[in-house]
């Protein structure tokens, strides 16, 4: 992500930060001198602009983590999507877990839910608020549940759940669908039309102490002849033409006699006709009463309702799982990125019109979903990549960029003399051509072993999540994007590696992979491969054995990020998430960082940004921060 640091002096100093997720330097410095991106080259040409050190690994929960608290992961304990526990095997989320409400007899809450994040560490927006500064915070990633600001306001982003508990889970509905089942970030429902009418249940939230979800049955009337929808959604009938999207639809969900649940969504008609497919996004939490308070002070979403209207409220705020598997066409999710950027400039714009803070963070991560989704269209190397795909979509990164040096300038417009603009991202961008299967490298090389098959030549588990292992006799496995881990006796329930082996097991596994070649090209796969001395501090038990850094096209397959082990090493990219960044060497993934001042180092990272924020505000840097401040 990009980031702007805003420093204002007026009769006091400001701070203002924008940023934007996943922004490649080698592109922006292409574009700069294409004379694409003038605000940024106005800004490069007044300050500084410079490759912005990521952490490692550079993907958006360490790293949005390391802005946060200005610490490495070392100290803040985030390493990846998700999180093994080492004594059952069983893998969570890596940045936090919803925690299921519970009720008393009579209905009501015993305990609400909530929001449990796995970060340590306090972020500098809350240094700053404890010594008297006003903050705005909007939609930081992984800063979720928000923070509790004295003064000031907080709306969190990237982070925040559907109701369902999911990071986002999308619906598609069509009468080709025979039964409802679970694909990829998404439900699959049955339309069985009656006489051109159709029932189906939404489920909401999940009932506590059951395994059932609370409904709202939904009515589709199919006018063909005209091809149009009839939704009626409570009290609610809203008629929806063909490749026309619903306004927001409210659902309220009875999760028992004393507490009812709200919700919004929207609905798209892909197709009404001989067939008819309905796409619906996830069920968002309402601003005016979330699940979850997700911003300071709470009724901040009430108020931003108020101004706006409905607006979304998810997390993963582009449905990625839904182009993926077809439920959204490219045209929608472009058509989507541009306009809820745009909401965003809008929302960053007013805040900072209506003045009163002395720190203004906002944040988009437009710019990495269409990095992720639309990569094949401009790397001609890539196995989907198509001229006519190169022709409609070649420039989908590119244009993220041009809106995001848009943002910038108006940002600057609104900026004094003294004012301090610092841009960053929280890493870079690489192509994903090829897919590396880590847990079948590791039994075809004896470190990993499948209950049943004796044969590492050809054992293979497509059993997810670290099932169907014998860890009797396995002493190392892979679990998430980038990470390996030894069975450590002690450590791992049923370890079997003392510590006395560890170290020189970890460096066998890391001299062996830094040789693997890709059979095609004879090209390594890795660059470098860190190892747990790497990192360092009081959070370190989450930490990986070993951290891969692929080189350029390769990354881990999905497979091995379910810790499941496919028959053949290699799979060619065949899914549009065809740009990736989670497990490239940190060396090799750079973010950006732009200032309207000259620094004083050469190397700034991630875990600066905030300490100079503080030291501009003139505020205290705590001394757990491992950043330094960069500002002459």
């Amino acid at each position: 992500m990009v980031f702007f640091v805003l420093l204002s002096a007026h009769a006091e100093k400001r701070v203002v930060i924008l940023g934007f997720d996943g922004v490649d330097p080698d592109i922006v410095g292409e574009m700069m001198k294409a004379g694409e991106l003038p605000n940024l080259t106005a800004l490069s040409e007044q300050g500084t602009f410079a490759p912005l050190g990521s952490s490692n690994p550079p993907q958006s929960p360490t790293a949005w983590s390391s802005f946060a608290t200005c610490k490495h992961p070392g100290n803040h304990g985030i390493y990846d999507f998700l999180l093994r526990n080492p004594s059952n095997y069983i893998p969570g989320q890596g940045f936090g877990k919803v925690v299921a409400p519970t009720l008393n007899t009579d209905g009501s809450y015993k305990t609400p839910p909530s929001f449990k994040s796995l970060r340590k560490g306090r972020t500098f927006w809350k240094i700053a608020d404890n010594e008297g500064a006003k903050a705005k915070v909007l939609s930081v990633p992984f800063a979720f549940p928000a923070d509790t600001l004295s003064e000031g306001c907080m709306l969190s982003g990237l982070g925040v759940p559907d109701l369902r508990g999911t990071t986002s889970q999308f619906f598609l509905m069509g009468d080709d669908i025979a039964e409802q089942s679970k694909i990829s970030g998404g439900l699959k429902l049955p339309l069985k039309f009656t006489d051109n009418q159709a029932i189906v249940n939404i489920e909401g939230i999940k009932i506590p102490g059951s395994k059932t979800y609370a409904k709202v049955p939904v009515t589709i009337n199919a006018d063909r002849n005209n091809k149009q929808v009839i939704i009626k959604v409570s009290d609610k009938t809203i008629r929806l033409k063909e490749g026309t999207w619903s306004p927001w639809i409210e659902w309220t969900f009875t999760l028992s006699t004393k507490i009812k649940v709200h919700a919004i969504s929207r609905f798209h008609a892909l197709e009404v006709d001989n067939q008819v497919r309905l796409y619906m996004t996830c069920l968002q939490y309402d601003p005016r009463d979330p699940l979850i308070t997700m911003t300071s002070p709470p009724d901040y979403g009430k108020q931003l309702f108020e101004r706006y209207g409905f607006f979304k409220t998810i997390g993963w705020i582009f449905d990625t799982h839904a182009l993926r598997q077809g439920g959204l066409t490219e045209e929608l999710f472009l058509e989507d990125v541009e306009k809820t950027m745009g909401w965003r400039e809008t929302l960053t714009l007013d805040e900072m019109d209506a003045g009163n803070y002395d720190l203004l963070i906002s944040a988009w991560t437009g710019t990495d979903r269409v990095g992720h989704m639309f990569w094949h269209h401009r790397d001609e190397l890539h196995p989907m990549h198509t001229a006519e795909g190169k022709e409609k979509y070649g420039r989908a990164v590119e244009n993220t960029y041009i809106k995001m040096d848009s943002i910038v300038g108006k940002v600057m417009g609104k900026m004094d003399d003294d004012d301090l603009l610092m841009v960053m991202s929280d890493h870079g961008f690489h192509s994903f051509r090829k897919g590396f299967n880590v847990n079948t490298w590791l039994i075809r090389n004896g470190y990993l072993s499948v209950t049943g098959k004796p044969n590492a030549a050809t054992a293979t588990n497509s059993l997810s999540f670290l099932r169907g292992y014998d860890w009797s006799k396995s002493k190392a496995y892979s679990l998430g994007l980038g990470s390996i881990f030894l069975n450590l006796k002690g450590r791992e329930g049923k370890g079997i590696v003392t510590k006395s082996e560890a170290d020189a097991l970890i460096a066998e596994i890391r001299e062996k992979l830094l040789q693997v070649s890709d059979p095609e090209n004879g090209q390594k796969i890795f660059t470098e491969i860190y190892t747990k001395d790497f990192y360092k501090g009081r959070a370190t038990n989450g930490a990986p054995d070993l951290q891969l850094g692929y080189a350029e096209g390769y990354q881990s397959t999905k497979s091995t990020v379910r810790a499941v082990a496919p028959a053949e090493l290699f799979e060619v990219t065949d899914d549009k998430w065809s740009g990736e960044h989670a497990a490239s060497d940190m060396a090799t993934t750079s973010g950006i960082f732009f200032s309207s001042k000259p620094i004083t180092a050469n190397d700034p990272h991630l875990v600066d940004i905030g300490v100079t924020a503080l030291e501009y505000l003139g505020k205290t840097i705590p001394s757990d921060f491992e950043g330094k401040g960069l500002i002459k």
